[in-house]
């Protein structure tokens, strides 16, 4: 009997269900085989490409099944609903991504430096033909990020090069960046640094460059985060390199240059001296108040007593008694 009733479904009714569960397993299966398996991102868009297609065609089967019930009373009205909710909401992701495409400008690359952005040199050997080139796009994205991002500028920081360079690698280990290059800054050369960034459910490949500029005194930081793949980046490239930035101002605060050659650090609320490698901490050392770059030597108790204004006068020699007896009254 329910052979008979589901070979009596209409066509569209009977596929518009099979296309829509199929195409979610499409979908399921680049995200997993990209994000984990590392899959090229070219196949991965492609198969994401297919998924649609067939969440599509799903919809258009449902449309024409819907009809054809209205129309003779046919049986599958439950194939048909399931197969275009779950059409739609298949659909509904890049329709989403579609609209918010007036949002952001139509650039995958930005830097704080639009006039001499930091290179790509070993992400560059990373790009195949299918990606983007290495090199900066030039003034149509220059313009259209000071449009859109004019909070992305350089960074000054009042610190020699060679310690900004520290401080900022370690920022972009504590991002769980993966970094490919690490050049720190010699006499007459900037200091580089590469990484690559994957989004976080897609698991798309975006690469950074950092560049560590100065003296001993100060340095400049310039940043550049590129889309791989995609002539839009949805705003994906600014809220990285904003993120860069927080992390290196969190990574400065958390580390208090001293004249000595010391570094404060913070812990647990307080306040303390870190050594230079290889150099002990005097246990002596402490500051005066919360925020102070200074350190002060602490007396010991015993040095304390021996300050002048707690010595006392000597007794006069009429003072003087022999032990046992009495002063004279």
């Amino acid at each position: 009997m329910s052979r008979l009733a589901f070979e009596a479904l209409p066509v569209p009714a009977r596929w518009t269900s099979r296309l829509a569960f199929f195409s979610v397993g499409v979908l399921l299966s680049a995200m997993f085989l990209h994000r984990i398996f590392s899959m090229p991102t070219p196949t991965a868009m492609n198969l994401a490409i297919l998924g649609y297609a067939i969440a599509l065609a799903a919809v258009v089967l449902g449309v024409l099944g819907g009809l054809r019930i209205w129309a003779d009373g046919s049986p599958g009205t439950a194939r048909v609903v399931v197969g275009l909710i779950t059409g739609l909401t298949v659909l509904a992701a890049p329709f989403v991504l579609w609209m918010s495409f007036e949002s952001t400008p139509p650039i995958s690359d930005l830097t704080t430096d639009t006039v001499s952005p930091p290179p790509f040199v070993r992400l560059a050997e990373l790009r195949d033909a299918s990606s983007n080139g290495a090199n900066y796009p030039g003034v149509v994205f220059a313009k259209a990020q000071a449009a859109a991002y004019p909070d992305i500028r350089p960074m000054t920081v009042d610190r020699s090069s060679e310690e900004t360079f520290e401080v900022v690698a370690e920022a972009l280990r504590r991002l769980k960046m993966s970094i490919v290059l690490e050049e720190p800054p010699e006499s007459g050369r900037s200091g580089m640094i590469e990484a690559v960034d994957r989004t976080l459910v897609l698991g798309f490949y975006d690469d950074v460059s950092v560049r560590v500029s100065g003296t001993a005194q100060q340095s400049r930081v310039d940043l550049r985060s590129a889309s791989r793949y995609g002539s839009r980046d949805f705003g994906r490239n600014a809220e990285r390199l904003r993120r860069i930035m927080r992390e290196i101002v969190a990574r400065l605060e958390a580390s208090v240059p001293t004249a000595s050659g010391e570094r404060l650090v913070r812990r647990r609320g307080r306040v303390g001296p870190l050594p230079k490698r290889g150099k002990a901490v005097d246990p002596k050392t402490r500051l005066l108040k919360r925020g102070q770059q200074e350190p002060q030597r602490v007396l010991s108790p015993s040095s304390a007593q021996r300050g002048p204004e707690q010595k006392g006068s000597q007794p006069s020699q009429g003072e003087r008694r022999a032990p046992g007896k009495r002063p004279q009254q």
